[in-house]
């Protein structure tokens, strides 16, 4: 939808053109005075040095919490299995306080896979947002200099 507004935008300013001056509060409109650029921010992003060191910074992350949480996943899945090895050999109340102990670890894993897909969401945005506001500035001023209407 917003591709559209924008290309229906460029539309009528290609047609109308831009105003290049005013004059006494009325603007002149000049056919043919429109320049515009087209700059893929997530192909900049990807390409920058910022870009690919913040993303190996978060894969390093990631990579760090991922095996935490894989350990937990693995801890979890052994006291799940032996639970049900041992079901029909222990005593009722031991039995009990093993399941509660599988449920209450599957509650923080849980938990933590979901502040950890948080956390990194987080991160990606602070980062992506810093690094486009560099790119940002740099295509305004390469816009200005160049003298590009859009």
């Amino acid at each position: 939808m917003m591709r559209r507004v924008i290309f229906l935008a460029l539309i009528i300013v290609l047609l109308y053109g831009l105003p290049s001056y005013a004059k006494e509060g009325k603007a002149v409109f000049v056919q043919g005075s429109v320049k515009i650029g087209y700059v893929d921010f997530n192909r900049a992003l990807n390409g920058v040095k910022d870009g690919r060191v913040a993303k190996k910074r978060l894969k390093d992350e990631f990579k760090e919490k991922q095996q935490k949480l894989d350990k937990m996943q693995k801890d979890l899945a052994a006291l799940k299995n032996d639970i049900d090895q041992k079901r029909l050999l222990v005593s009722d109340p031991s039995m009990k306080k093993k399941e509660e102990e599988y449920r209450t670890g599957f509650f923080e894993l849980q938990q933590m896979l979901s502040a950890f897909q948080r956390e990194m969401e987080n991160r990606e945005a602070t980062l992506t947002r810093q690094i486009l506001k560099k790119l940002r500035g740099i295509v305004d001023s390469i816009g200005k200099q160049d003298g590009y209407s859009l």
